[in-house]
């Protein structure tokens, strides 16, 4: 019985999966509720994926305050395997209240988003901001609630009364295992009504202010708590400190520094659950990265094991890595890591140390602190992190150019370890002296070839507009160029003193690289002068065209974007809402923009974004947020337009070079196949009828102009319509979706095959090497072509009949060889296989699972909830 519950929620949750209460993100004051509830709010707060619960739910509901109070507040819910709590805001910590699962006895709909949550003591309303919401969150508890009876602790170490002094309020405290739990009176824990829990793993005790009161403190806030006398603080803080280093060591310390789950890849390669650590410079290992960090030494790397050097693993050190992990510590050590430079679990001893050496010895893909190169600056900062709880802070100073020991100027405490000793940071002292030895860092030295430049180059007169015309060779005039001591000169000759031209490098505001053949000379540059000035340089050597590029870069972007950027099209800098003090630094490669609008670099495929609009100023849409780029009258503007517009995806050519969603498969087959999923599935004849033309022609041009502004609504097309122009998509495309007539080909004689295993193991090397997005889109359009067959009793589509209609369609041919319909029939009978897919589709399309009654019960008023499941 349990084990269908479980199938049941699992259902549940998958036909939910969908419907998330967006988070708003304005936050607004509201004032305190009536006594029932304690405002514990935050000095700091938490890396959202470090959360230790396993939440089930979250999202936005009202509910109304206790004592038949009609006034509705606004609380963000989270609901996980044991408790509802709710909180003020959603980047708070501890929660207003929270109410065990085991003292539910029923949860009621009753009406207009409402539904009721009947305790032992007391009733909560709360009202969802849509039925979909609504929904949501109440077929969760429904279910969650059956699994639940038990709402008392078993392991209860420490118990009682204790004045909380801020809030000032007296609270019910008991410790159970790895948590202290606050409620406001006895009684209340047995109704299983409590406050907050507090996570012991990283909480510290230390004496209050007076004889009889102590001071617990976490990452996020200090509790401070009074009580009778200095006997019972004793008997408390040592059982608060028991508890401390239970909590450290309970579950031993891997599984402890595990329950990060950041902590649970190395923090190099991703090898998962590492079992090796550097203590100072705070990044968990794998085995063979930990050896390659051995290799640094010692005043670099100090590398210890987690299940050896059992000593060496104090309980301030085990929270070092409890509060930063992995996941904090590569914000520093690999904030501009480019995806091709990445270490793979599978790299070699020699990949693996390059890359070691180059991300932690020479610091090429740290996040500078600001202060970077400010000593003073730099030494006064870490006297103050010291006194905080921002260890990334201190860890960021401590390796980019820090006096460890400088003077605080205290001479009670002279140096930042005592300071942090006086604070009662204990954690902050841990840190410092695990890197009181270490190495000091120094800057990687930059390859002097490349810090200047001089030599012959070809040059055209400046412009005042775009060079948009072809220049011959005559229109070209030879020139000594020199970069050096930050100015970009041009002379008549080698010999000549007196210059031709020039410019600062501080006033170059792009470069961009023409493709080859474009102008008389086969390779060429331009570039655009603060002033409004275009110059165009250029060689028949493309070699010396690439060292003037490189050399042009360093000395115009900043060293966070050089360091990543690579080989690039075009880069530079714009006026941009979201940059530091309204400028952004950017680099073009391919369909990757790299950008620098603070100080860590961030990647956008241009493909993927989800708007772009082009009305004077540019603003970019992508799942990191928005990007405004100003409008410029200069010359380089135009051009920046003219290279986003044409790397955002074009509809006219191949997949890979198509607007794309976030998973990679192109905008169009996206939307077409979405719409039919809605409205088509049960549409007899669905993909074997035809459209009307042209609807069809319509658009399909639509989707070829800005496949991203289409919406498809059933009003407005029919589902035959979308399918005919999804099929008129993939016959046209360019090199197909199998990527050319040679792929094509080599997949056909792969269907002749008569062994089928060997037949099988062939279509998965054929789909291994097919580019990313075709791949993608491949995976995409069979997994559709399944779910469609899964109800051909009521749309008549067959696997035979989807293969007839499929594979002249992605073969590209006159459907007179059957082979092309073959193999779309066993890529759709060997999906799993074939495509790599764990779990097995179910042979049964749909299944009701429960019937929803909205407002009252009344015969007629239910909506049947279906699960389709493929």
């Amino acid at each position: 019985m349990a084990l269908k519950q479980e199938e049941l929620l699992r259902d549940i949750q998958k036909c939910f999966n969908n419907l998330n209460v967006e988070e708003d993100k304005k936050e607004t004051v509201i004032l305190r509720e009536r006594e029932d509830s304690i405002d514990i709010r935050c000095t700091g707060f938490p890396d959202f994926t470090e959360d230790f619960r396993q939440i089930v739910k979250a999202g936005w509901l009202e509910k109304t305050p206790p004592k038949g109070g009609k006034i509705y507040q606004r609380r963000w819910v989270q609901l996980d395997s044991e408790y509802l709590r709710y909180f003020q805001t959603i980047k708070e910590v501890y929660s207003k209240r929270m109410v065990s699962l085991g003292s539910v006895d029923k949860v009621v709909s009753v009406g207009d988003s409402r539904f009721e949550l009947h305790s032992q003591s007391r009733t909560f309303l709360f009202r969802a901001e849509s039925t979909r919401a609504y929904l949501s969150i109440y077929f969760f508890l429904t279910l969650q609630n059956v699994y639940y009876t038990s709402l008392l602790f078993v392991n209860i170490s420490f118990e009682g009364y204790m004045e909380m002094l801020s809030p000032r309020t007296k609270v019910y405290t008991l410790i159970n295992k790895d948590k202290l739990f606050l409620f406001r009176s006895h009684e209340e824990y047995f109704q299983g009504v409590g406050i907050t829990d507090i996570d012991m793993r990283m909480a510290n005790v230390r004496d209050g202010e007076n004889k009889r009161s102590f001071t617990l403190t976490t990452p996020y806030r200090a509790f401070s708590f009074m009580v009778d006398s200095e006997s019972e603080k004793q008997r408390w803080s040592e059982a608060l400190k028991e508890c401390v280093s239970r909590a450290l060591s309970c579950d031993g310390l891997c599984e402890s520094i595990w329950r990060v789950p950041s902590n649970r890849m190395c923090a190099d390669c991703s090898s998962s659950m590492p079992e090796w650590a550097s203590v100072n410079l705070c990044v968990l290992l794998c085995e063979k990265c930990a050896g390659a960090h051995r290799s640094l030494g010692q005043n670099v790397s100090k590398v210890r094991s987690l299940k050896l050097d059992e000593r060496v693993w104090t309980d301030d050190l085990i929270r070092v890595f409890l509060l930063l992990g992995n996941g904090k510590a590569n914000q520093f050590w690999g904030a501009n890591i480019p995806p091709s430079e990445s270490l793979c679990s599978s790299a070699h001893s020699e990949q693996r140390l390059e890359h070691i050496t180059a991300k932690y010895k020479d610091g090429k893909y740290r996040k500078y602190h600001t202060l970077y190169g400010q000593q003073e600056a730099l030494n006064k900062a870490l006297c103050s992190a010291v006194q905080s709880g921002d260890l990334l802070e201190t860890l960021s100073l401590l390796n980019c150019g820090v006096d460890i020991n400088c003077n605080t100027g205290i001479p009670e405490f002279p140096t930042p370890l005592s300071l942090a000793k006086r604070s009662g940071q204990t954690v902050q002292a841990e840190l410092l002296m695990q890197n009181l030895n270490s190495e000091s860092f120094t800057p990687v030295d930059k390859d002097a070839s490349i810090r200047s430049q001089s030599g012959y180059l070809f040059k055209t007169a400046s412009s005042a507009k775009p060079i948009t015309d072809h220049k011959t060779k005559t229109d070209f005039s030879q020139r000594w160029c020199s970069l050096g001591d930050g100015m970009f000169s041009y002379f008549k000759s080698e010999q000549s003193h007196h210059k031709c031209g020039g410019m600062k490098t501080s006033e170059i505001i792009c470069l961009s690289v023409n493709s080859p053949g474009k102008h008389g000379y086969e390779h060429t540059f331009e570039l655009y002068s603060e002033e409004g000035r275009v110059y165009l340089f250029g060689s028949d050597d493309g070699s010396i065209i690439k060292n003037w590029i490189q050399a042009i870069a360093m000395a115009v972007l900043p060293p966070a974007l050089f360091d990543v950027c690579g080989t690039c099209d075009r880069l530079g800098r714009l006026r941009c809402t979201e940059g530091n003090h309204g400028i952004g630094w950017f680099c073009l490669s391919g369909f990757k923009l790299q950008v620098l609008l603070e100080d860590n670099v961030q990647i956008i495929d241009l493909r993927k974004l989800l708007t772009l609009s082009d009305a004077g100023s540019m603003v970019l849409v992508w799942r990191g947020g928005p990007l405004h780029l100003l409008a410029d009258r200069r010359p380089h503007f135009v051009g920046w337009q003219t290279f986003i517009q044409q790397r955002s995806g074009a509809g006219d050519q191949p997949l890979s070079q198509q607007q794309l969603t976030d998973l990679g498969v192109p905008v169009i087959i996206d939307r077409c196949l979405d719409h039919v999923t809605r409205y088509g599935l049960m549409s007899s004849g669905i993909y074997r009828k035809n459209g009307v033309n042209s609807h069809v022609t319509k658009l399909l041009e639509r989707f070829q102009n800005d496949a991203r502004s289409v919406t498809l609504l059933e009003s407005d097309y029919s589902v035959d319509d979308v399918a005919s122009t999804l099929k008129r998509f993939l016959r046209e495309v360019k090199d197909g979706v199998f990527n050319g007539q040679e792929n094509n080909d080599n997949w056909l004689r792969a269907a002749g095959l008569e062994n089928r295993a060997e037949k099988i193991k062939r279509y998965q090397i054929l789909l291994s090497n097919l580019p990313d997005v075709n791949r993608e889109t491949l995976k995409a359009l069979i997994h559709h072509l399944v779910c469609v067959q899964h109800l051909s009793d009521e749309n008549q589509m067959t696997i035979r009949n989807l293969g007839i209609v499929f594979g002249p369609t992605l073969f590209h041919t006159d459907g007179t060889d059957v082979t092309g319909s073959q193999v779309v029939e066993e890529l759709i009978q060997n999906y799993c296989s074939i495509f790599n897919v764990s779990q097995p589709l179910s042979r049964t399309p749909s299944s009701t699972i429960c019937a929803v009654y909205l407002e009252k019960k009344t015969e007629g008023a239910e909506v049947l909830v279906q699960v389709f499941r493929f």
